[in-house]
């Protein structure tokens, strides 16, 4: 079947590679992940794993099966975006920063699962990943209603090992953020962490 992914033409790796990197490197979910993981230890983050996972391959699905265009044609609509997600974010990285530091990491929340998905609809770098690996790598002509859920598919299965790895870096290091000022040190270096890829995106 032509286009398909047992088809050679079809990007399965490039998009295997492009699906790592964007669920890898740095953004809201994998700093969130590692400091609930870090508050909590890594079994209490599960369901945010999961609701980052799945809710994420859910919007990518559903923007390669069309919800995406409006959004890749409407500069307010972007603009919108970011705006909203920029805002709940910067509140976010305050009250990391200024969660209290007594021994009790328990100030730093986890998502539900339903919050986790939620949370990827105002999230910026979520919304132009899922916008780019549609226009990348839905092949031409081919059926949206098939490949929008196989891009899904990917996205979740690629974003539990990478978000996971995180949450288990955060977990492996939380026994040592019992100190105030090392607990003070880590919360502040999250919630700059989290501005700076605010800042990225408004300046994209």
């Amino acid at each position: 079947m032509p286009g398909s992914p047992a088809d050679p033409s079809f990007p399965l790796l490039p998009l295997l590679s492009f699906a790592f990197s964007a669920s890898a490197t740095p953004g809201p979910n994998n700093i969130m992940m590692l400091s609930a993981a870090a508050a909590h230890g890594f079994r209490r983050t599960l369901p945010q794993l999961a609701g980052v996972a799945i809710g994420f391959g859910v919007m990518v699905a559903l923007v390669a099966c069309g919800l995406g265009v409006p959004l890749a044609h409407s500069r307010m609509l972007q603009r919108a975006l970011q705006a909203v997600g920029a805002i709940w974010m910067t509140w976010l990285a305050w009250k990391i920063a200024t969660a209290p530091v007594q021994g009790d990491l328990r100030a730093v929340r986890t998502l539900s699962f339903w919050g986790a998905c939620a949370f990827q609809w105002i999230n910026p770098k979520g919304w132009i990943m899922a916008v780019a690996a549609t226009a990348t790598f839905l092949p031409p002509g081919g059926n949206a209603l098939v490949f929008g859920p196989l891009l899904g598919l990917v996205f979740t299965l690629v974003s539990v090992p990478c978000v996971g790895g995180w949450g288990l870096i955060g977990a492996s290091g939380g026994r040592l953020l019992h100190h105030p000022i090392r607990l003070r040190l880590f919360n502040v270096s999250m919630a700059l962490m989290l501005l700076a890829t605010v800042s990225a995106m408004l300046v994209e």
